[in-house]
Parts: structure tokens; sequence; C-alpha cells
């Protein structure tokens, strides 16, 4: 018999409410908690049935001679394991899906109430691949649908690669659930399989093992998989990554302009040579928060000398500092300037070392602008690359081991150099997609950022130009509201903080409440996937990366050797 004709049940009860329908088992084998059912259904009189979907969320059993009411006594009731026993009582709860729709294909909540009593069947391989139908030429395998994830009955899940890249993303778990995991899974298949332009600027480092020592380095999992999908697929992945690499693509990354880069990538790495002098006034007061008036009169009166001393760019941001420094007396005595008083008092002032002490500080900490030493400025056209070239890349921005201020230097100013260049009429780049990991420090929801306004701008006006947006995080919410609520696919792994649970039900409308209490049991590399780039709600069994993954936790026992005591 196959898993379709499988009769597991009947309606009862209530059958007006889609979130909670009462299913009365015919067994104790009959169903489990998440898979998936069938319900015949007539949305209108004279139509052809079709078939509801749903999923098992809950489960109860109880049996009267096993009552609680028993007391001491149920100790003394003795039944033979496996027999039937009159009394046992086995409900489900189901949560519709949906049906779909024959003239449209969209996955549609019936509006009238199933029939109570109708016959509930399981689904198998075929109905839930018909049901959920996607085309490979514009998505991407994410995985398999968990309760159908392995073997020849293996459901695979796919996500719409338009919907995913333009229209923003949030991957949202606790540590150690997968999440990083999950991001190199979904980008490493943007380039390789869709020729995509991925920029990921990395706070820990984890992306960069994949290009360490300046090669390629695979996933050691990549001959032991067990999805035949996977099998096929990832080698494919790393030989197209191979061939994108011979053309000027594949992975790239970019560094501050430090030594230890230079070993970690064997020279194969990138400086950032950003050009400071991209940026505007509105600009810098982002990096220096809490800056003054008098300060900012400082700052703009040595950058128009500045300009004026070297009128061609790049310029060299060391004489900047100058100007804001030892050279000083020269920008006050300058007449060509033509300062008014309140200039001039600004430049007397205290302000004046303090503007150029702040801003000294937090380029030295990014070490990454262009100076007379850099061989090249790092240009955001070459970078990505023009619309209508064909190389996809995968750009890794390593700021391992920066302070978390010049960490948001170099995300807000790479940032906003892409959405810019990105809406240039004469020279745009291709579409690109940007990953925030440890998204909370980029655009937290409250206290001091240097990112975050940038990312919000993003967040509002980065589709209509091409830029999308991945933002990670394992405290969701820490992260800013403006920021998730744009985002139109979530995935979503285990998370047990109750201030996290709430915040992601006030940020979505696509979870229900049986959805969100799944959360909290989640295994490892499970994800409960919801948005516009899926056609439902599923949960799903995540799959294999084909390159090496940097995000693992330390085998602290090897290392602590305790059978050496």
């Amino acid at each position: 018999m196959s898993t379709t004709e499988k009769h597991l049940g009947k309606l009862i009860g209530n059958t007006g409410n889609p979130a909670g329908l009462s299913l009365a088992l015919k067994g104790a084998f009959a169903a489990r908690r998440g898979e998936f059912v069938r319900i015949p259904h007539t949305e209108r009189e004279g139509e052809q049935e079709t078939d509801c979907l749903g999923r098992i969320v809950g489960i109860s059993r109880s049996n009267v001679l096993f009552s609680q009411d028993l007391g001491e006594g149920v100790e003394d009731v003795n039944v033979l394991p496996g027999s039937r026993v009159s009394g046992e009582t086995l409900y489900a709860k189901v949560e519709l899906i949906g049906f779909k729709d024959p003239s449209t294909g969209e996955i549609r909540l019936p509006r009238r109430p199933l029939d109570p009593g109708a016959k509930v069947f399981g689904v198998d391989y075929a109905f839930l691949r018909q049901f959920y139908q996607f085309s490979e030429d514009t998505s991407i395998h994410i995985g398999n649908l968990v309760g159908y994830e392995r073997g020849a009955e293996a459901v695979p899940i796919y996500i719409d690669v338009n919907t995913l890249a333009t229209e923003h993303l949030a991957i949202l778990a606790m540590t150690g659930s997968g999440k990083s995991y999950t991001v190199g899974r979904i980008i490493e298949r943007l380039v390789a399989q869709m020729n995509g332009t991925v920029v990921v600027f990395d706070p820990h480092g984890e992306y960069g093992k994949a290009f360490a020592g300046g090669q390629i380095q695979t996933n050691p999992e990549i001959e032991n998989v067990d999805d035949a999908r996977d099998k096929e697929a990832l080698p494919e992945i790393v030989r197209n990554l191979q061939r994108l690499q011979e053309r000027g693509g594949g992975i790239i990354v970019y560094t501050p302009q430090q030594s230890d880069f230079d070993n970690k990538y064997g020279g194969a790495n990138k400086r950032l040579a950003l050009q400071f002098d991209n940026i505007d006034l509105d600009d810098i007061g982002q990096i220096l928060p809490g800056l003054t008036e008098p300060q900012a009169r400082v700052l703009d009166i040595a950058i128009r000398k500045w300009k004026k001393e070297e009128p061609d760019q790049p310029r060299d941001v060391n004489t900047l500092l100058d100007l804001l420094g030892k050279r000083l007396d020269e920008v006050k005595e300058d007449q060509s300037l033509d300062l008014t008083d309140q200039e001039k008092k600004a430049l007397g002032a205290r302000s004046a070392a303090i503007a150029g002490m702040r801003l000294r500080r937090v380029l030295n900490e990014a070490n990454a602008f262009y100076t007379a030493g850099c061989e090249n400025p790092t240009s955001i056209q070459d970078l990505i690359g023009l619309r209508g070239a064909a190389v996809g890349r995968l750009v890794i921005v390593d700021l391992q081991g920066l302070s978390d201020d010049a960490r948001q230097i170099i995300v807000a100013l790479m940032s906003a150099e892409i959405l810019q260049a990105a809406a240039s009429k004469t020279e745009p780049i291709r579409p690109c997609f940007l990953v925030y990991e440890e998204g909370h420090n980029f655009a937290p929801a409250a206290g001091q950022s240097i990112s975050r306004s940038i990312i919000k701008k993003i967040a509002g006006e980065g589709r209509k130009f091409g830029v999308g947006f991945a933002v990670i995080s394992q405290r969701p919410s820490k992260l800013d509201p403006d920021v998730t609520s744009q985002c139109n696919t979530l995935i979503t792994m285990r998370i047990k903080n109750p201030d996290d649970q709430r915040f992601i039900s006030k940020s979505t409308e696509q979870l229900s409440a049986a959805d969100l209490n799944e959360l909290p049991s989640l295994s490892t590399g499970e994800a409960l996937i919801s948005g516009r780039s899926i056609p439902a709600p599923l949960l799903v069994r995540v799959g294999y990366k084909a390159l090496k993954h940097g995000g693992e936790s330390p085998q602290i026992l090897s290392e602590w050797a305790p059978g050496q005591i």
C-alpha cells in the first residue's frame, strides 16, 4: 500500500480553523509529529475535488487505564505491550498549508471549512514533489524536507533565487545551530550555479578558510555525502568555482593592509585601499558619531584644503591627517579657502586637535584606506564587476581581529559605495548579494552604530538597483527591526531565548504559533524556511557544503589531551 493510500484517521470537531484541525488517529503508529497529510476537499459546489496539504504539529495519546486519577493504583495495571486496549484515545493537531490553485499554481488556504469526518491520508514523495514544484533553472537546492530527507523518497526543497537575492534574507539562530553553514551552502550555489556576485563581510575569518593559502579548500565530507543530488552537485560546484577562478572570478579575498592576512592567504589576497575622498561630510559624521559642530567645521575645511592640494583622485589619506595635525597652521593661513569667522574660530579652538585625533584613530584601526604606498585604490566596479560582465565571484572581506569600530567603518563605506555604484547611470555594477555576518553588530536595534544607517538604506532601496542582502544573527532581538522587516525570506534555526522568539513572532506573519513552538527543539542543521522565495513554511534539513567551513566548534579535548595526565 502506498503512503498516499494510507488512511490515518478522520477529522473531528470544528473544522473551521485551518491552524488547528483535530484528527482522530486509527492507531498508535498511524502518524508522527511533523509528518505531512492530505485531506480531500471541494472548495466550491460543482468544482472538482482537490487535496489540501497539512502538517501534523502535535499528537496526544491517553488511556483511561493509566489515568492520573488512579494515583498509586496505576502501578498495579498490567497490559501486554502492543495489545489494543479499549479506552485509549489518539488525537493529532493538523495545521493546514493549503491547496494548489489549478489556474495559478499558487498555494491557497481554503475559505470553506473542510468536511467533519473527512478521511485523512499520508503523502509520499510523488505528491509532495508535485505540490512543491520548483524550477531548478531559477532556484537553488537548500536541502531536503524533514521527515523525507533520505533515500529515493527524499523531497528536495528549492528556494527561488530572484526573490532571495533581491528581497533580502534573514538567518536567525542560536550559536551552534548551523547558520553559517547554511549561509555557506547558499552563497556557493549562488556563485557556482547561478554565476552570481556575492560579497561576505566576514568578522571572524570563517568564510576565508575556504581560500586558505590562496587555494580553494573543499569540504572533507564531500566524498561521504548520502544524498544523491548533493553527491552529483558538490563536485560540480567545485569545478565551476575553479573555472570562474581561471577567468578572474571565483573566490576573491580582500583584507586590511596587514601582513598577517597576506600570510593567511599565501599572498593571493587583495589589500583594501578605500578612497576616503569618496566620502562626504555626512558619511564622516557616521564614522565619528558624536562629532560636534566645530569639529565638523574643522574637518570640512581640512578636506577642502586636501582636495585643492591634491586635485586628482586617488588622494593620499595621510595628507588629510597631516593637515589636521602638524600642518594645521597651513590650513589656518591659507587665504584661498576664504574662511568665515566661525571657521577661523573653530580652527583656533581645541576642536581642531580633537577632530584630527579622532579621525586618525579610526583610520589607523581600519588600516584599509588608500595612501601613496598602496599599489592601486580599491575599485568597487572591479570588486563587483560591471553589469553585463559574465564572471561570477564570491568576494570575502576578511575582518578578523579588527575592532568593532574598524569593522563597521569598512562595512559602512563599502556598502555605501556598492549602492552608489549600482545606481550609476553610466557604469552600473552587476546585481550583487551582500552578507552581513553578526548582523546585530552592524545593524543593532539600539546604541551607536556606524554601519546601521547604510544597511537600513539598502534594505529600503537596494532592490531597485539589484542590491540584496542577508543578515545573520544569533540574537534576533538585538537586530534593528526596520532591517529584519524588509527581509522577505526568513530562515530560522534553533532558538531558545524567549526574547528572540517574541522578536521573530513580531517580525513576520509567515510563521504560526506551531512553527514558533518548533524552534527550541530543532536539531543542528534543521531550519524552518518561510517567505516569498518558498511556496509555504517548510522544515528543511540543510544539505552539505562544497567548500571548507570555518565555523565549527573546536574539539578542545583533542587539544587538552586528558589521557596525558
